[in-house]
């Protein structure tokens, strides 16, 4: 029974519980599979015989080489040689055999027929030959060693296949190949010598010396020999990712411009859809960038890492330092000597990088302070580099959100270098570094008439191709990697014969049918393939995008080497590295998705699940950094519950490093918990875990518009299995949500009465949860002025015995303390404030700025001058803003600010201008909104001192109106103080009546403390001046002797303070 065309084969042939051939699950003892008929013991691979041109290369001198030089720097030296080398032979569709320790063997016409395989050869030996001169001067200047090497050239009838077992097992073996070998080690350093039988088959395209007779080893006569000198240009082939770039040469032009310093161009991106030619228009723009003298490093994003934090950066990070393929200690050190840098700084780039010591001690930098810290880790090293740097990430629609956050802000650290930053991307991708490109270039679709043209010279200039070419044009729309694959597809269906740019028609062209979309053709091309080989491509298109073949083994681990070779040949792959280890990728990321897509669900689950436990038996230390992959792998396979308790393993990893990147993994936690069946205590858990984290920590990334939702449905899951805990951790995390970042105390308010029952009900928890219980709710009640109530919350929590000091355990004594201040015990108040920030010198700096706040809240309500703390809290900024995230930064900034303003010596500008970067912050992250009433009335009262009093007017009625209706009770006074000043100071009947107005609020709405109420008594005083009313000399006699009964002396400055000027 023969296979059905279109049958798909399976990936996975680990045992022979599936059929080798097309992948049928197999009866228990069967000899024979029940679908195709094929015995079920495996294949062996047979030889055959080849006609092929044997390609060898020796490095001169390798023993004096391995004797001068440090093994590591000889083995980096070995690998940049084989790998350079390789990419040529592979170029020219050679097949690599092996590396020898100081040389290579490559095959041309080995798996896949090559007519003009000796041409090929000669072509690939020059090639080789000139990058290796070029690594000769690198490795001169840097290790004063004269590097040469030494090739040679035979063809003939060999047999190749499979011998032995292992991968890279495919090889060729008989006379031709000795022969080969022969030719290298007569040849002198810099030659390559051929065979007779090669020369022969070049002659009329190459130019050889004359016949040299050479004594041989094995030979009892002289060999003639020729050295190559040159392929003649009119007799070059076109390689396999060298055919002609046509239609595309302004947007080659615009592109280039950027490698002008005087353009301003830092970041430049380059959109189009897929197969249109951005990569082709890369690789151009790549060589024009070499040759002006720059340094290009590529990397690539995969569309099955998008969801894994960080993945894309990586890449772009270990190819800048060139560290692929070393192990994490070799690829530290490495680092280190091209870039010397702090431990700190050093430990967020190893961390970025994936290469990081496990053992290393964790770090205390937030998440903005990590990123801040690494762009400009990574400016200053572009900085310094010799040469100007090119750095290339293509396939930008499939970054991960982390890494694109990070690489748009270095793109706008750089601005200031040589450095260009260039991205492809299709037109659907909308990020960070779409939106920060100061250059697109969108490439469109080629015109018919340039299309034909690029057929023509894919195809050859035969009269009798004419009209083939034009079909192809119009069936590929302008699209030249349909026209290549077109061409592929009916060079395998053997409508066409030769080689690419000199092929002949086989039959007639009528008779030949053009496939109308790019995915029919790669899917007929794949199933062309042999069953094995097709299985092996299925295999890595589950992988991804980019694969080794140590991943591949997991999935395919028979005969691996021949049909990689093969994949290769046929130009459904590319082999990207050779050494030390076999790497590969889809030669478009189109033939990876036609190969995914075309396997059955199971199939491809069986896969995935191999993956995630082949990832997962790795070294456990890699566990967590791995967790997101891990994760992927098992969704992918229908493993909801093991995949979603892996996220959240990784978003724990992440937490302390990326709190945007961590919520990423909760949200699909939360996602493939809820495709569970059933509803299950496990089931419910795994659903109320992710949406808990949600809520808890909205406080530090700004109001999330899905919580709403997922707070109702947190409540109905809750009530299931009686889970207080996690609604009254969520409640928390959403009060201090609506209070500090949204200005909604009212609605936080029926949230703080059900969590205030929550906790009277709960049962035993950790002291440390309900310790943020507590918070929340005294915070609540702090925000409106109920300090009898706040005392008692935060009294019930500081009852709580701790281990050792906590965050919240000194947010609560500076809660007590600011309480207590606005109570009138100022002595006790300022105490236990000082107590908090003793508490909180050791904490990281997001804590630090948190617990310094409530010293510049005192100081924005005028309730205490903290002249001791300016210059720590000065300390507080610089450390916030190397090590800590937006929030403590923004809370460093209006703190520092209003501490400045407020002292006895004010820093005036200085104090102004960080109030404006805290606003700023406030509006760009959605954070800390509340402090907007203590920044905003400094600013509008410095607006009206430069003239613009209506302007300070109108934004302070707005303030004392949301004070009204949202905004925190307990800073009321520090608009409706300004305000009130302001429109005295204009002074018309309508003004004096407002203030009325504000005045008569704050009566039936203030709690009544003096503290709280010497604003309105300074207001009371200024308008009674105003008015020339005889009780002005009172009232400013009474608030001064509450200023100096209540220890705040130094506001009796305001009242003396100037007002504005008219205008």
């Amino acid at each position: 029974m023969q296979r059905k065309t279109g049958e798909m084969v399976r990936p996975v042939v680990g045992s022979v519980a599936t059929c080798g051939s097309c992948g049928n699950d197999l009866r228990a003892r069967a000899r024979f599979c029940d679908v195709c008929g094929s015995p079920v013991a495996p294949l062996s691979a047979s030889g055959e015989h080849k006609h092929v041109t044997v390609l060898f290369a020796d490095v001169v001198g390798s023993m004096k080489f391995a004797a001068d030089l440090d093994p590591e720097r000889l083995r980096e030296i070995m690998n940049d040689l084989f790998n350079r080398s390789a990419t040529v032979v592979q170029r020219y569709q050679g097949t690599m055999d092996k590396f020898t320790g100081d040389g290579l063997m490559a095959l041309f016409g080995a798996p896949m027929a090559l007519e003009d395989h000796a041409l090929r050869a000669c072509i690939a030996a020059l090639e080789i030959q000139a990058v290796v001169a070029e690594l000769a001067t690198e490795v001169h200047r840097r290790d004063g060693i004269c590097l040469q090497l030494r090739v040679g050239l035979n063809s003939g009838d060999v047999i190749a296949g499979e011998i032995g077992c292992g991968p890279g097992r495919y090889t060729a073996v008989g006379h031709a190949v000795g022969m080969a070998q022969r030719m290298e080690a007569a040849a002198s350093p810099g030659a390559i010598f051929c065979s007779t039988t090669t020369a022969a088959l070049v002659e009329r395209a190459a130019r050889l010396g004359p016949v040299e007779t050479l004594r041989v080893k094995g030979a009892d006569e002289p060999v003639p020999a020729r050295r190559l000198l040159a392929v003649e240009a009119a007799r070059q082939v076109v390689g396999r990712n060298e055919g002609l770039m046509l239609g595309r040469d302004d947007e080659l032009a615009r592109l280039c411009e950027a490698l002008d310093p005087r353009s301003g161009l830092h970041l430049v991106e380059v959109v189009g859809p897929p197969g249109v030619g951005k990569s082709r228009l890369i690789e151009e723009f790549r060589r024009r960038a070499l040759s002006g003298g720059a340094d290009v490093v590529l990397a690539g994003c995969d569309i099955h890492a998008k969801p894994i934090a960080f993945r894309a950066l990586s890449r772009l990070l270990r190819a800048v330092f060139d560290v692929d393929g070393l192990d994490h200690a070799e690829a530290r050190e490495r680092v280190l000597t091209q870039a010397p840098m702090s431990e700190t700084d050093a430990q967020i780039l190893f961390e970025s990088m994936n290469i990081a010591d496990g053992t290393a001690p964790p770090l205390h930098v937030g998440a903005d302070g990590r990123r801040h810290r690494l762009v400009e880790t990574m400016r200053e090293f572009v900085r310094l580099r010799p040469a100007p740097a090119v750095l290339v990430l293509e396939d930008v629609h499939w970054i991960d959100a982390a890494s694109d956050a990070v690489l748009a802000e270095f793109a706008t650290a750089i601005g200031d270098t040589s450095t260009v930053f260039v991205t492809t991307h299709r037109p659907e991708f909308h990020g960070a570094l779409q939106r920060k490109s100061n250059r697109t270039i969108t490439v469109a679709p080629l015109d018919e008439s340039v299309t034909v043209d690029l057929a023509h010279n894919l195809l050859g200039r035969e009269v009798a191709l004419t009209d083939l070419a034009t079909r192809i044009a119009r069936s590929a729309a302008g699209n030249p990697y349909f026209v290549e694959e077109i061409v592929r597809d009916l060079v395998g269906r053997g409508v066409l014969a030769g080689s690419r740019g000199d092929y002949r028609l086989v039959g007639d062209v009528r008779d030949i049918g053009v496939p109308v979309t790019v995915q029919a053709v790669l899917a007929a091309r794949i199933d062309r393939l042999e069953p094995a080989t097709k299985s092996v491509l299925n295999a890595a298109a589950v992988i991804g995008n980019r694969f080794d073949t140590e991943a591949l083994q997991v999935l395919t681990p028979d005969a691996l080497s021949a049909r990689l070779a093969e994949l290769v040949a046929t130009e459904l792959i590319d082999q990207t590295e050779f050494a030390p280890r076999q790497r590969y990728c889809f030669r478009h990321p189109l033939v990876r998705t036609v190969a995914y897509q075309s396997q059955v669900s199971a199939t491809r689950a069986r896969a995935h699940r191999l993956l995630a436990a082949s990832i997962e038996s790795r070294d456990p230390a890699t566990h967590d950094e791995n967790a997101a992959l891990i994760a992927t792998h098992l969704e992918a396979a229908g493993e909801h519950k093991a995949a979603c308790r892996w996220h959240l393993r990784a978003a724990e990893w992440l937490r302390m490093r990326d709190l945007l990147a961590a919520r990423a993994q909760w949200v699909s936690a939360m996602r493939v918990a809820d495709r569970l069946p059933g509803d299950d205590d496990e089931v419910t858990a795994l659903r109320v875990a992710p949406r808990t984290m949600l809520l808890s920590t909205e406080l530090f990334v700004g109001e999330d518009p899905d919580n709403e939702k997922r707070l109702a449905e947190l409540r109905e899951l809750t009530s299931r299995t009686n889970d207080a805990r996690s609604l009254a951790l969520a409640l928390a995390g959403r009060i201090m949500t609506f209070i500090v970042n949204s200005n909604r105390v009212p609605e936080a308010m029926p949230l703080a009465a059900e969590l205030a029952d929550l906790v009277d009900a709960l049962g035993p928890a950790p002291a440390g949860e309900r310790e943020i219980l507590f918070t929340a709710l005294a915070f609540a009640r702090f925000a409106n002025c109920d300090f009898e109530a706040t005392l008692n919350a935060i009294g019930r929590s500081l009852e709580l015995e701790l281990e050792q000091p906590s965050v919240d355990r000194a947010v609560a004594y500076a809660i007590t303390g600011a309480s207590e201040v606005c109570l009138g015990d100022r002595d006790q108040g300022i105490g236990h404030l000082r107590v908090a920030t003793e508490l909180a010198r050791a904490m990281p700096p997001v804590s630090f700025s948190a617990i310094l706040l409530y010293w510049g809240i005192l100081a924005g309500m005028g309730l205490h001058v903290a002249d001791d703390r300016v210059d720590e809290m000065g300390e507080a900024l610089a450390r916030a803003e190397s090590f800590g995230d937006r929030f403590g930064i923004i809370a460093a900034q209006w703190t520092y600010g209003t501490l400045l303003l407020k002292a006895e010596r004010p820093r005036h500008d200085e104090a102004i201008e960080l109030l404006k970067r805290a606003e700023a912050g406030i509006a760009a992250h959605h954070l800390q909104a509340f402090a907007l009433a203590i920044t905003g009335p400094q600013l509008a009262l410095e607006a009206a001192r430069e003239g613009r009093r209506d302007e300070a007017i109108d934004s302070l009625r707005e303030l004392v109106a949301l004070h009204t209706s949202g905004a925190p009770l307990l800073h009321f006074g520090c608009p409706a103080e300004a305000l009130c000043e302001l429109l005295i100071d204009r002074g018309t009947a309508a003004d004096l009546r407002e203030v009325d107005d504000v005045l008569e609020y704050w009566r039936g709405h203030g709690p009544g403390t003096a503290a709280m109420d010497l604003w309105m008594l300074r207001v009371r005083a200024l308008q009674a001046a105003a008015r020339e009313h005889p009780t002005h000399r009172r009232l400013a006699e009474e608030y001064a002797a509450s200023c100096r009964a209540l220890g705040v002396p130094d506001r009796l400055r305001e009242t003396g303070r100037p007002l504005a000027r008219k205008g």
